[in-house]
């Protein structure tokens, strides 16, 4: 389960080709020239230029973790498309092993926390201090050890007891 965040609505509720688009939009007014590849993409949904530089883009509007398939995708999509670097960019987040296959072959990833950067309105306040499902007070030990894995627990923080069903419900 992701942390609600009212700011992300429209995107949560877009289907794939519809975050495709987005996302060319938004590199666009980043100044790149865009190319939407559309279709059967081949591992990447984009192609994006900017200062000579060619970047593939797998676009992935996921309602849980990314996974490595999406990064063993795009390592293919840099090729096919004679690019020079790679980026996958989700609404959600990436698993460790996303994380660690895309460091390996040196691939950028933009989860739900780079996204924000770029939507309108303010983030929501959300109180780490306290379980998302119980309301319970959690250790500071808890917290931190919730944050750090957003994969699992999408941003939320969970009691002992609740970890275990939230992890259940993000895969």
């Amino acid at each position: 389960m992701i942390a609600p965040d009212p700011r992300f609505a429209a995107i949560d509720a877009m289907d794939g080709s519809e975050f495709e688009r987005a996302l060319s939009e938004l590199f666009g007014l980043l100044g790149y020239e865009v190319e939407l590849i559309g279709g059967f993409d081949k591992g990447a949904d984009l192609v994006v230029t900017r200062d000579g530089e060619r970047t593939a883009v797998q676009a992935k509007r996921y309602a849980s973790a990314v996974g490595i398939t999406a990064v063993r995708q795009l390592i293919d999509g840099v090729k096919r498309y004679e690019c020079s670097r790679g980026l996958v960019v989700t609404n959600n987040y990436f698993t460790d092993q996303a994380i660690e296959c895309a460091e390996a072959w040196a691939i950028d990833l933009w989860d739900r926390r780079d996204l924000a950067s770029y939507v309108e309105g303010e983030p929501p306040q959300v109180d780490t201090s306290v379980c998302a499902e119980c309301l319970a007070p959690v250790s500071a030990g808890i917290k931190e050890w919730c944050l750090n894995r957003p994969a699992r627990y999408g941003g939320n923080v969970y009691c002992r007891k609740h970890q275990a069903k939230s992890r259940r419900s993000t895969r």
